[in-house]
């Protein structure tokens, strides 16, 4: 039986495309697509087109920018056309090319969840919140599987952001990192926190975006009973505190992990480096306890003045029917 053949860069592109099409999402000024593109092959796959994969990443991002312009300029002519003959205006409204570019990345699949001859597409679609609120970005992420220029496979997750990246509360330690998506600050309010791409039978806590160098669940940091914060590994390629290794994770025959490797403990200024793709950094904001009387700049408070005391005059009451003085209605 011949061996599946490879996806060509035209393939590649086909399921970049599909994604975009299928993710485009509507504001009420604009649409939005997604900006970012993780592409996954096969391990074999990957090594047979290594060697061109800044081409195919080029050409790819060159004819998305093509592919939104020709969408807009089709748009706008629409919108002209129905505008001369209703005088009204049209739901045409124009997608919006990322601030920051295209952001593509071509990778072999080291999770082994592709079959040859198949093209995994992880997108990713970033909608900020509104202004006047203080609530934070949700993430949109889809993951797809292709064959055959057709979608086999589809799931979508949804990540508010809203756990752990709201602001300093609980412990007031929080980890910095900078993913595909952005800078982030992640409160740590668990006892333990686990940290990787996670993935649909995965749960993280700390979910980031990036490439696969970093395991689904990549390394735990706990709170010891003291106070401490220890890291342990639990990935396949390492995780270090300042360059220096963690002990690896132990693992079964068959490869999977079997027991977390050896702690080591973590301190403020730290950085926690994953397999050398991304960089988290550990910062301890002390927490400001609400003012007591008492305390330095605080003023005491005065207390209501009462019937009785120095300077206060009593309260004459009002005049009722049937007081002396006080006529009966006519």
């Amino acid at each position: 039986m011949d061996a599946p053949k490879p996806p060509s860069g035209r393939d590649i592109w086909h399921a970049i495309k599909s994604e975009f099409e299928a993710n485009l999402y509507e504001l009420p000024s604009c649409v939005l697509p997604p900006s970012i593109y993780h592409v996954y092959l096969h391990t074999t796959d990957y090594a047979i087109v290594e060697g061109i994969v800044p081409r195919i990443v080029q050409e790819s991002a060159n004819a998305l920018t093509l592919e939104v312009s020709r969408r807009n300029d089709e748009a706008t002519r629409r919108a002209g056309r129905i505008w001369q003959r209703f005088q009204s205006n049209p739901e045409t409204m124009l997608i919006e090319v990322p601030a920051g570019g295209w952001k593509i990345h071509i990778e072999p699949d080291q999770d082994g969840e592709l079959e040859r001859g198949r093209v995994g597409v992880l997108s990713t679609l970033m909608t900020p919140s509104a202004p006047e609120y203080s609530g934070t970005p949700t993430v949109r992420t889809v993951r797809s599987v292709f064959h055959d220029g057709q979608r086999t496979a589809t799931s979508v997750e949804v990540d508010t952001a809203a756990s752990g990246r709201a602001g300093v509360t609980g412990f007031g330690v929080t980890l910095q990192y900078q993913d595909d998506t952005g800078a982030h600050a992640f409160t740590l309010q668990k006892t333990c926190t686990k940290i990787g791409r996670g993935g649909k039978d995965t749960w993280v806590d700390v979910q980031l975006v990036c490439d696969a160098r970093v395991s689904r669940e990549h390394c735990w940091i706990n709170r010891g009973d003291d106070g401490r914060l220890l890291v342990q590994d639990v990935s396949a390629s390492g995780t270090a505190i300042n360059g220096v290794p963690l002990p690896a994770a132990m693992r079964s025959a068959d490869g999977q992990i079997a027991a977390p490797g050896l702690a080591g403990e973590v301190k403020p200024g730290d950085r926690i480096e994953l397999a050398g793709a991304l960089t988290m950094v550990l910062q301890v904001h002390p927490t400001t306890p609400s003012p007591r009387r008492g305390d330095p700049g605080v003023h005491p408070t005065t207390p209501s003045p009462r019937r009785g005391d120095p300077g206060v005059h009593p309260t004459t009451p009002s005049p009722r029917r049937g007081d002396p003085g006080v006529e009966p209605p006519r």
